[in-house]
């Protein structure tokens, strides 16, 4: 048994250069006012403190978060106020001059949220800056049909209050095209067409790049950034941005009928030659991944054998030269050789339900053109 050295934990490669060009290709793109960087989740798990200052570097001054902490977090980081920073998840709780402090634009998720701003805005004398959710067919966050109308005909619920941007979000996001978003376009023109004149809001990734229909004022673009296809159907071509790699700790040789991994859910059907990789569900690999999909070793695929445990899994090497495949030999699970949308299509899960997880979990190495700069995660 050969044992593989200090780098034995999957590393996530992080190309900051690429994700500057596919903001600059976007920003060709929308033939809106405003177009804005949704960095939740630690900007999808790649971390929002690297990512952010490389998007404002490029021209980027619209910002969308999930909750107040990022919010807290981004503004830090960014310091200047000249940045719009919206948080998708409303206030949380948290004051809303608390918000305003913070240079905060909370999307309001519902009525409720929307008379709580008003009156806080009442008692401190202040006034809010605010965007509002309207559920145009999603039926999740936002204002529907009835409290749209009520707004409407009681326009006093809105005093203390500018709104910035009427929000929506399609229900179908990676097919713009199909009836239910075409329905949800035009409800989203009519109810705004209602309401007080602001900024509006629909298209994300796949809507922006599909044609200009879809943009009005201000788009959203997250996935795309970071080179993730959430619309395989309609693929656009993004620079892929990131790598997610584990290095090999072991390979041996065994007969055929060997069982491999826990229960022996695969047995070798010949003489062959496994690598066990230091990954698992425990770096956010799904455990549907077990006897399916590949890795690529030097960009030759590598069949995933058994299940997939904590923080190891294996793959079958046999087809590789003797010494091509040793401790220490770095696999890639995600990246150039397989994008991430396929191999979650191979586990059955989203895109961003795979590159959120690892990205969150591995140590992150960041480059760019002239430089190579690496960060572990503090967890």
């Amino acid at each position: 048994m050969t044992v593989a050295g200090p780098d034995d934990h999957p590393l996530v490669e992080i190309d900051l250069s690429a994700i500057a060009l596919n903001w600059q290709k976007a920003c060709q793109v929308f033939r809106g006012a405003h177009l804005g960087a949704v960095l939740k989740n630690d900007a999808y798990g790649l971390g929002i403190g690297r990512i952010a200052p490389c998007l404002v570097e490029k021209g980027c001054q619209n910002f969308w978060v999930a909750n107040f902490s990022e919010g807290v977090l981004l503004r830090e980081t960014l310091g200047s106020e000249q940045s719009r920073i919206f948080v998708l998840h409303g206030s949380g709780r948290v004051s809303f001059h608390t918000h305003a402090i913070h240079g905060l634009i909370p999307v309001l998720a519902c009525l409720d949220e929307i008379v709580l701003a008003s009156a806080e805005a009442s008692k401190n004398g202040e006034r809010y800056r605010v965007a509002i959710h309207l559920d145009t067919g999603l039926s999740r966050l936002g204002l529907d049909r009835t409290q749209v109308e009520l707004l409407v005909e009681q326009p006093h619920r809105l005093d203390g209050l500018i709104v910035d941007t009427w929000v929506t979000q399609l229900a179908r996001f990676d097919d713009p095209r199909s009836p239910e978003c075409l329905e949800q376009r035009e409800r989203f023109i009519r109810w705004t067409g209602l309401l007080p004149q602001a900024d509006r809001s629909l298209a994300a990734s796949t809507a922006l790049f599909t044609d200009s229909s879809w943009h009005f004022d201000h788009a959203r673009i997250g996935s795309a950034l970071f080179g993730v296809e959430t619309a395989p159907r309609f693929p656009m071509n993004y620079l892929p941005a990131v790598t997610l790699t584990a290095p090999v700790l072991r390979v041996q040789s065994v007969p055929a009928g060997t069982a491999v991994g826990y229960s022996g859910l695969y047995k070798t059907a010949a003489p062959s030659r496994l690598a066990t990789l230091a990954i698992g569900y425990g770096d956010g690999l799904p455990v549907s991944l077990a006897n399916h999909g590949q890795v690529f070793i030097h960009g030759i695929a590598a069949p995933i054998v058994g299940g997939i445990s904590m923080g190891l899994m294996t793959v079958d090497v046999t087809r590789f030269g003797i010494n091509q495949v040793k401790a220490g030999t770095r696999a890639e699970i995600y990246g150039r050789h397989q994008p991430v949308h396929q191999l979650a299509q191979l586990a059955g899960i989203a895109p961003n339900a795979l590159l959120v997880p690892t990205a969150s979990l591995a140590t992150r190495v960041y480059r760019t053109a002239i430089a190579k700069v690496s960060e572990e995660n503090e967890a």
